[in-house]
C-alpha cells in the first residue's frame, strides 16, 4: 500500500506542474493574442495611423475636435474610446502608447481614459505586461509601440483551481530574463532568488533548482519561459506522512489481531476440553452426559448442539426400539387379522355377477363385471399400461356413469391401430373423464356426450379428450395453460386441475421435454384437453 500511495503522490506531483505550467501557457497566449489584436486594429490603415499621431500631437480638445470632423469616415475610431472598451472586456488596466519621435508617452487607464502624458525615457512596466511594436506597413519600420498591462487575477483564478495548487510556484520569465508573474511567490524564496541570479543564463538556474524541486518548463510563443516547480521537501515529507501513517495502521491491526487470536484459541481451548471429557463419559456409557454448549454462536457451538440432538435421538430410538419389541406380536396378530385376500373380494363379486346372469339381470352382470374390472386394474401393482388397456379402463368407467343415467350420457372412443400396444403411465385418461363429470356434465340436458381419441400424425401421438359442457373462462385457460407448459409439476389453485397436474406429472416423468398438455375451449362449447407425444426419429 505505501508503494501504490508514493507512486500516485509523485503522479499528483506532476500533474500538478504540468497544469501549470498548461494553465499559465494558455492564459499568456490569449492575452498575447488580445494584445496583437489591439496594435493591428490600431494601425490597420493610413488614416488609422494618422489619428494615432493626432491623439499624441493635440491636447485632448483639439483632439476630440479633430475627431468630429473624421467621425464620418469608416475606418475612423476615437481612440480614447477604443481603449477604454478594451480594457473592460479584457481584464486590462493600463495601456501605454509610445511614438518614436515623441518625447512623452501617453498612459491610459480606465480612470484616465483621455490618457496621461510621462517622460518616455522614464518609462517602466511592471507585473504582467506585453509590448508589441507598431510596424508602418509601407517602409517595414517600427515608429512606436504599445504596451498593456494585465490583472494577474484571472491568471490567479485559473491557477487556484490546479491540483494541489498550494504546493506549486508559478514562474513568467520574459526574453531577456525579467520575472513578469509569479505564483505563490511566498511558498519558497530560495526559487525566486535563484531565477533573479543571472536572467541570461536560464538553462543553468533551471538545473540549479531540480536538486531542490520537481520543475517543469516550457517556452511559450511570445519567447515568455514559464516555469513551474513543486519544492521536493513538500512532497517527501507527505510520503513520510503516509508510511508512518500506514506503519501505524498495521501495528494497531497487528496488535489487535494477536489479542483476538489469543481470546479465540485460549477459549477454544476451554470449550474443547469440556467437550473431550464429556465425550469420554458418553464412551464409558453414559448416555445421559451431554456436551456443553458455549454461549458465542460459531462452529463449536453448532458442533455441541449437533452431539447433543445426535444423543437425544440415540435415547429416542432405543425406546422406540423397545416399545417397538414389547408391540411385534400384538401388531403381527392385528394385521393377520385385518387382512382380507383381494381373490375373496374377486370372487365375491363374480358370484353376484353369475347369480346376476341365473336370474337374467344381464345388465347388473355388466355393471358388477365392468366395477370388479377398474377395482382390479386400481390395486394392481403395474405402472405402465397399453393404450389400448387405458382406453378399456376408461370405456369400463364411462360405462358405469351410463348406467346410473342412461337416457343423458354418451361417449366415444377412436383408437388408432398403430397405437394400441403402446406404453403410456396408467391413469391418464380416467382423471380427465372424472374432471368431466365432476364439473362439466348438466344432468337435466339429454345430449351430454365425451369423445376419447387417440391418433399418429407423422412422428406424433396426439391423444384429446373432448367434451360438450361448461366452457372455460379466458383467465381460467391461460392460468391453467401457463402451468401445464412450465416445468413445475405442484398442482394449480382449484380441484379441476389437480387431475390436469396429475396427469403431466406421469406423462412428463415418462416421455421428458417429448411431451406436451393443453387445455381449449371447442367448438361444441365444451373443453378439450389435448396431449402431444413427439417418438423422435
Amino acid at each position: 500500500m505505501s508503494i501504490f500511495k508514493i507512486r500516485d503522490i509523485f503522479q499528483d506531483t506532476n500533474q500538478t506542474i504540468e497544469s501549470g505550467v498548461n494553465r499559465t501557457s494558455y492564459i499568456v497566449g490569449v492575452e498575447q493574442a488580445e494584445a496583437n489584436q489591439l496594435a493591428r486594429n490600431l494601425i490597420q490603415t493610413p488614416s488609422k495611423v494618422k489619428n494615432l499621431q493626432k491623439f499624441f500631437q493635440l491636447d485632448s480638445a483639439d483632439y476630440l475636435t479633430y475627431s468630429q470632423q473624421h467621425s464620418n469616415k469608416d475606418d475612423f475610431y476615437y481612440l480614447p474610446n477604443q481603449l477604454s472598451e478594451f480594457m473592460q472586456n479584457n481584464d486590462s488596466n493600463r495601456i501605454t502608447l509610445n511614438l518614436n519621435q515623441e518625447n512623452k508617452a501617453i498612459e491610459v487607464t480606465l480612470r484616465n481614459p483621455g490618457g496621461k502624458r510621462i517622460d518616455s525615457k522614464k518609462l517602466v512596466s511592471k507585473g504582467l505586461y506585453y509590448g508589441i511594436p507598431l510596424i508602418n506597413d509601407a517602409t517595414f519600420q517600427s515608429f512606436g509601440s504599445i504596451i498593456i498591462n494585465y490583472s494577474s487575477k484571472v491568471l490567479d483564478n485559473s491557477l487556484n483551481y490546479s491540483p494541489n495548487s498550494q504546493d506549486m510556484q508559478v514562474f513568467v520569465i520574459s526574453d531577456v530574463g525579467r520575472i513578469r508573474y509569479t505564483y505563490n511567490s511566498e511558498l519558497s524564496k530560495d526559487a525566486l532568488r535563484t531565477l533573479t541570479q543571472d536572467p541570461n543564463q536560464n538553462n543553468i538556474l533551471l538545473n540549479v533548482l531540480e536538486k531542490k524541486y520537481f520543475v517543469k518548463s516550457q517556452k511559450n510563443g511570445n519567447g515568455d519561459l514559464i516555469i513551474s516547480v513543486v519544492p521536493k521537501i513538500i512532497v517527501y515529507q507527505k510520503i513520510a506522512f503516509n508510511i508512518l501513517l500506514f506503519l501505524m495502521g498495521a501495528i494497531l491491526i497487528d496488535a489487535f489481531l494477536w489479542w483476538s487470536l489469543r481470546y479465540i484459541f485460549h477459549n477454544y481451548t476451554i470449550h474443547l476440553k469440556s467437550m473431550t471429557d464429556a465425550l469420554d463419559a458418553i464412551s464409558n456409557g453414559d448416555l445421559k452426559t451431554r456436551v456443553p454448549v458455549p454461549e458465542q454462536e460459531g462452529e463449536l457451538n453448532t458442533l455441541a448442539t449437533g452431539i447433543n440432538d445426535m444423543l437425544n435421538a440415540i435415547d429416542q430410538y432405543v425406546l422406540q426400539i423397545y416399545q417397538l419389541q414389547l408391540e411385534q406380536k400384538d401388531a403381527n396378530m392385528k394385521a393377520l387379522q385385518s387382512q382380507i385376500n383381494p381373490h375373496f373380494l374377486y370372487n365375491t363379486l363374480e358370484y353376484i355377477r353369475m347369480y346376476a346372469l341365473n336370474e337374467g339381470e344381464k345388465e347388473l352382470a355388466n355393471v358388477v363385471f365392468s366395477f370388479a374390472s377398474l377395482l382390479r386394474n386400481n390395486i394392481s401393482q403395474e405402472s405402465t399400461v397399453t393404450l389400448a388397456k387405458e382406453f378399456e379402463f376408461a370405456e369400463k368407467y364411462i360405462y358405469l356413469y351410463q348406467m346410473r343415467f342412461p337416457d343423458q350420457i354418451g361417449y366415444q372412443l377412436n383408437l388408432d391401430e398403430k397405437l394400441k400396444i403402446m406404453k403410456v403411465p396408467k391413469f391418464i385418461i380416467q382423471p380427465l373423464i372424472e374432471n368431466y363429470f365432476k364439473h362439466g356434465i348438466d344432468l337435466e340436458r339429454f345430449d351430454n356426450a365425451v369423445h376419447i381419441r387417440a391418433d399418429k400424425v407423422g412422428e406424433q401421438v396426439e391423444i384429446s379428450v373432448a367434451d360438450n359442457g361448461t366452457p372455460l373462462t379466458g383467465e381460467q385457460l391461460k392460468s391453467i395453460n401457463d402451468k401445464l407448459a412450465s416445468q413445475e409439476v405442484k398442482p394449480i389453485s382449484g380441484d379441476r386441475s389437480i387431475g390436469l397436474m396429475n396427469v403431466k406429472a406421469r406423462m412428463t416423468g415418462a416421455f421428458g421435454s417429448n411431451f406436451k398438455m393443453f387445455i381449449m375451449n371447442n367448438q361444441f362449447k365444451g373443453v378439450t384437453v389435448k396431449m402431444q407425444i413427439f417418438l423422435g426419429e
